[in-house]
């Protein structure tokens, strides 16, 4: 059991619904309220499992007052307790769109099992919502690896990762569902051959297994990056592209961004001299290729400096800048304020986002 919201004006109801509760279910937060101010911050927050709210009279106040609340949060099951006869009540809760009542007096056994019911239509909702949405971006992540597109595949996974992060708040399903997405990705390079599968199998493992770490968003990218990587080695050691493919050129630079490359190795790469590869870079993306390079190393400081509690000067040598002045001389150009500056700006001067969760281990 999760977060359980009650709602009631009489002090004593409030108590004998939390004992009921704290006594008949396995684990949940029992949360009391006597006026609707703190469950509406409560319910906008979206950490509210169930909601139980007493209605002495179904006046337009009351019916105003649940209204909002099934606006606010749509998914959040309302189960309303009242006073009167069924015939009365039982308009006004199907016309708002609440999900159960309770005749009072009741006994503790029917609230608990009113309660239970509505917990586990939730909880099945709530994990058919994301299996859609693992399965929409393992599409498109599919979709990207097919047509060869490294940076697309790391925008995939990022995006799926902050979708999952910002709307999920149990530690428990955003493991569940971080592995399952890693699991899918691994399913993914199933057609590559046992070398691939093996590879991908061992860092999918070491994810699993580095449960007792306290990691954070970025840590799950950098494992979704490396299986990424695998994959892509085998596109560009197989040969998967046309000859002289524009976009595996792209990739092979975007895959080394963190590592330094210089306009030279990847001119080597392409099998040019610098001199015909500096314009060829030029006309391919628009920007030459220490522009481009720079921006994606400023992007990925942008990154850590949110998502990790990495000092500036480890965020700087992590990008292949030998001086944490430099890197600083250089954000300050393209973002207009410092690193520190940036995170104190996205983080509320705490230095770090607080999404660190228990179980999720980068594999390095």
């Amino acid at each position: 059991m999760g977060q359980i919201v009650v709602l009631n004006a009489n002090r004593m109801e409030r108590e004998v619904t939390k004992d009921i509760l704290a006594n008949g279910l396995e684990s949940a937060e029992i949360i009391l309220a006597a006026t609707e101010e703190p469950v509406m911050k409560l319910l906008r927050e979206g950490n509210v499992d169930l909601l139980i709210v007493d209605v002495p009279k179904f006046d337009l106040r009351r019916c105003d007052i649940l209204a909002q609340a099934r606006q606010v949060s749509k998914d959040t099951p309302i189960l309303v307790t009242s006073t009167g006869v069924r015939k009365d009540i039982a308009p006004h809760v199907w016309r708002l769109g609440l999900q159960d009542y309770l005749l009072k007096p009741c006994r503790p056994s029917w609230l608990l099992a009113a309660v239970r019911i509505l917990k586990r239509d939730t909880v099945k909702t709530q994990d058919e919502k994301e299996e859609q949405r693992r399965k929409r971006y393992l599409k498109l992540l599919d979709e990207q690896m097919r047509a060869f597109c490294y940076k697309k595949c790391t925008d995939v996974a990022k995006d799926y990762l902050a979708s999952l992060y910002e709307d999920v708040h149990n530690k428990n399903v955003i493991r569940f569902q971080a592995i399952s997405f890693a699991e899918g990705l691994a399913h993914l390079g199933d057609s590559l051959g046992n070398a691939v599968h093996s590879k991908l199998a061992t860092v999918l493992e070491q994810f699993k297994l580095r449960f007792g770490q306290q990691v954070k968003k970025y840590d799950t990218y950098l494992v979704l990056e490396k299986m990424l990587d695998i994959i892509f080695a085998v596109f560009d050691e197989d040969r998967c592209y046309q000859v002289g493919s524009e976009q595996r050129v792209l990739n092979y630079i975007d895959r080394n961004v963190r590592e330094g490359i210089s306009l030279e190795q990847a001119a080597e790469y392409a099998n040019m001299s610098s001199y015909y590869f500096s314009r060829f870079f030029k006309k391919i993306t628009g920007v030459n290729f220490i522009t481009y390079v720079t921006d994606c190393k400023i992007a990925v400081a942008q990154e850590m400096l949110i998502d990790t509690d990495m000092p500036v000067i480890s965020i700087a040598y992590e990008l292949s800048y030998n001086e944490a002045n430099y890197l600083s001389k250089v954000f300050k150009r393209k973002v207009g304020m410092t690193p520190t500056e940036y995170r104190e700006a996205h983080c509320g001067g705490d230095g770090m986002k607080t999404e660190a969760l228990t179980g999720l281990g980068a594999v390095k």
